[in-house]
């Protein structure tokens, strides 16, 4: 049978229930990253730890067999920022004078910088930390084809 929807005013709700949803409280993602906080990290790089790690405590992404790679993603990032920090006070590029004239050259800091972001590229992809990651991550994607497996 068609006709309109039925418009759901307050008097009418009664036979609408919502479920509530499940979501675990702030205080328990925050106490279980922090007891997978290695003890070996500097205070710059525990401060990204807490900032991203219960997040992904929450989403599942972080384990305590994944600790030791979130740990070398903190102090990656945390070079990173360093290198970039100095990199903008001191310019990128020196200028020196040769024979050939003057030339403008990259600073050995930033063939560094330019493989610590390697780096850290891999390890974003790997925790599912850019949209597109995240994407690939979700249930249903990395699923597409199981159940093959038996022909």
């Amino acid at each position: 049978m068609k006709g309109a929807k039925p418009k759901l005013t307050t008097a009418n709700r009664g036979n609408i229930a919502s479920l509530p949803l499940h979501e675990e409280p702030q205080a328990i993602h925050f106490a279980r990253a922090k007891s997978l906080l290695p003890a070996h990290l500097t205070p710059a790089e525990c401060e990204i730890w807490n900032a991203q790690a219960p997040e992904l405590v929450r989403l599942g992404r972080l384990k305590p067999h994944f600790a030791t790679a979130f740990a070398e993603y903190c102090i990656i990032l945390n070079r990173l920022i360093t290198a970039r920090r100095e990199l903008d006070k001191q310019e990128w590029h020196l200028v020196t004078g040769g024979r050939n004239g003057e030339q403008h050259r990259s600073r050995p800091a930033v063939a560094q910088y330019n493989d610590d972001w390697r780096k850290y590229n891999s390890l974003v992809s790997k925790f599912g930390l850019t949209p597109t990651d995240e994407r690939s991550m979700q249930t249903g994607q990395s699923d597409l084809f199981d159940g093959f497996d038996d022909f």
